[in-house]
């Protein structure tokens, strides 16, 4: 009686326990991780990356409130998708350089390309955006094309 006493209570412990698992949410967008509560992760998304070329450090770039005067050059930067980068103060180093234009812009629409100082790009894909300074005895002269 003992021994069938300890097997009933051996088996109401060990095999009678009830595990329940959560129906989870997924993890947050851009981790893929695990949720919390049990459920698988969401694929999620790492996001667009920015790069800004800043044609031969002839021009002082600010993206997204952060300067970047020559010659350090703005980091390749990963938003999400979606995210409108803020590109200000794209001016002239020096006297010896006139404002020009951004290429690869939201405003980059016409073969004479952006011409605003302040403008903005959207993270839709990864962009290579160029800021152009040309040389102020030659305001015309066009800077070559961004390099991938």
């Amino acid at each position: 009686m003992r021994y069938k006493i300890l097997a009933c209570l051996f088996l109401a412990v060990g095999c009678g326990s009830s595990t329940t698992y959560g129906t989870g949410t997924g993890g947050s967008n851009g981790t893929g991780g695990q949720s919390a509560t049990g459920g698988a992760g969401g694929a999620g998304t790492a996001g667009f990356t920015l790069s800004i070329q800043n044609y031969l450090n002839w021009c002082d770039v600010t993206e997204n409130g952060t300067a970047y005067d020559p010659p350090a050059e703005a980091p390749v930067m990963t938003y999400p998708a979606g995210t409108v980068v803020n590109l200000m103060g794209a001016t002239a180093s020096s006297a010896s350089f006139v404002w020009g234009y951004w290429v690869g812009t939201d405003g980059d629409t016409t073969a004479t390309h952006d011409t605003n100082m302040t403008t903005t790009v959207t993270m839709t894909a990864n962009k290579i955006v160029q800021a152009c300074c040309p040389l102020t005895s030659a305001p015309t002269t066009p800077c070559p094309a961004p390099t991938p």
